[in-house]
């Protein structure tokens, strides 16, 4: 699959107008009818990009040229995505919003460092109280689902409140963990 795709459906525009194409093909008049605020000229911009990136076809009828979704980028997307759809069908925790496969994770093993990131970065309220998000720039420590957004680089996991106390940090005021 070419990153093009992605360039293709990474504009909220864009998306709509394959949305609105998904019920039926459409000349570039009666998609501008569904953007009255975009001018028509940025439509048959967005038009362009869908093409070049081969999520859409152009035909012509007489002298309208309309737009219809190209199946083959849809089928490279979805053969992209369906491993990362497969992790969260497998996953032991289907209540956590990150992917734990088996290798992952085992009940009553620790959490691996990116299981621990994933869940601080998706602030899963499922993992307050298996482990504390200690941030060394602020000296404080905070449950996973905290409103904190400490930089990545910047946290340390600890198992236990004691143990982040331990180590010189105190309760975050916020998630009071």
């Amino acid at each position: 699959m070419s990153k093009d795709v992605f360039k293709g459906i990474a504009d909220p525009v864009r998306r709509q107008i394959i949305a609105l194409l998904a019920r039926s093909p459409l000349n570039i008049n009666q998609v501008h009818e569904y953007f009255p605020d975009i001018s028509r000229q940025a439509i048959s911009k967005h038009l362009g990009v869908l093409e070049s990136c081969e999520i859409l076809k152009i035909y012509k009828a007489g002298r309208e040229r309309y737009g219809y979704l190209h199946k083959p980028a849809f089928v490279a997307l979805h053969t992209w995505l369906q491993p990362f759809i497969q992790l969260e069908e497998h996953s032991l925790h289907n209540d956590y919003e990150v992917f734990l496969k088996n290798t992952d994770y085992a009940p009553g093993m620790p959490f691996s460092h990116p299981v621990m990131l994933q869940a601080m970065l998706s602030k899963d309220a499922n993992f307050d109280g298996s482990f504390y998000i200690a941030v060394k720039t602020t000296g404080i420590f905070c449950k996973p689902s905290c409103s904190a957004r400490p930089k990545p680089e910047n946290v340390l996991f600890y198992d236990t409140k004691e143990e982040a106390i331990k180590n010189g940090f105190r309760a975050c005021k916020i998630c009071k963990p």
